[in-house]
């Protein structure tokens, strides 16, 4: 039995009508992935963005279409499914236009091209938080995961916007634009992908709770950390990079082995860059505490592999590979 009780959405595969199957099993979320991975292929061959910019403009073109058709398995009915199913008509204009923003020089033009993504991934988050008001309990934790991921994407959004418009309060403008990379990926890509996890796997038991817990509400107290407490920021990264290590470990000695092998190959890529991304975090954290450097890494070629382990191999296998283990579950 599941350390989830009865009800849970691993149960609910039943889909919003904007979600339903249009041919062969295709979604519109499908359709704007594939619509999304075009224009970052466009841009990303054309040049102009920087290494960070393309694994930012990856999240609304792909990642996040890919990952609320999963997020929208489970129970979306009611206010929650029309929120979610309006968000997902409005993804394609949104994320094109969020990705056209970094092509531009920074300055009110490119906040303008970007502010429509702040009201698509509100449209997410208000689906996320209705679904979790109508239940009145973080139980189940597959549930309460992926809607906390939705909840976290206009973090990201807003975090842009304020980047391309020069406010950054009291941080450095390169954490304000971290801030938009992180939220995409380990603010909605990580507790979407928990939550599908825990749905493959019936729910969390043990010591996976603790892990899917960690997940649930780390992204939230990082943030507290870094603006108001260094303490509470060491503390909250320590435990996030331990819990999404074991989860990556927990993906591949629990899920890999029961999928097919092409879902499986690229869940298991996704699994392994999470442990690697952690420690390069990790490693570098403890470089700037202790004043050493054991793994010689500046701050950006730190940022490019980080970045781009959490972008390519944790969230695009992860989304592409879970959206063809859905396919042959349903199909």
């Amino acid at each position: 039995m599941s350390g989830d009780e009865p009800g849970s959405d691993s149960t609910a595969e039943t889909e919003s009508d904007p979600f339903a199957r249009l041919v062969a099993g295709v979604t519109l979320a499908d359709l704007s992935a594939v619509f999304g991975a075009g224009l970052w292929l466009v841009l990303a061959l054309a040049g102009g963005l920087s290494q960070v910019e393309r694994a930012l403009a990856l999240a609304p073109l792909v990642v996040v279409p890919l990952g609320v058709g999963l997020a929208a398995r489970g129970e979306f009915a009611g206010l929650p499914g029309r929120l979610l199913g309006a968000a997902v008509a409005l993804l394609p204009v949104g994320a094109a236009l969020m990705a056209l923003s970094l092509v531009v020089d920074a300055g009110p033009t490119a906040a303008g091209l970007a502010a429509p993504w702040v009201f698509v991934t509100s449209l997410l988050a208000l689906a996320g938080v209705s679904r979790a008001v109508e239940r009145g309990t973080i139980r189940p934790l597959t549930a309460a995961l992926v809607d906390a991921g939705l909840a976290y994407a206009p973090v990201a959004a807003v975090a842009l916007v304020l980047s391309h418009l020069g406010i950054t309060f009291w941080f450095d403008p390169t954490i304000v634009l971290l801030t938009a990379v992180h939220f995409h990926f380990a603010g909605f890509a990580l507790p979407v992908l928990a939550g599908v996890t825990g749905r493959h796997l019936g729910g969390f038991e043990g010591g996976a709770r603790a892990v899917a817990g960690v997940i649930l509400v780390g992204p939230a107290i990082i943030a507290v950390g870094i603006s108001f407490s260094p303490l509470v920021e060491v503390v909250a990264v320590g435990a996030f990079t331990l819990a999404v290590a074991a989860f990556g470990l927990l993906v591949l000695v629990r899920v890999v082995p029961s999928l097919d092998a092409p879902p499986a190959a690229l869940v298991g890529v996704s699994a392994l860059a999470l442990p690697a991304s952690m420690a390069l975090a990790l490693g570098y954290g403890v470089a700037a505490f202790s004043g050493t450097n054991p793994l010689g890494l500046s701050i950006g070629r730190m940022v490019t592999l980080h970045g781009s382990l959490n972008a390519y191999g944790f969230a695009l296998c992860g989304v592409v590979g879970w959206r063809l283990a859905a396919n042959v579950e349903t199909g």
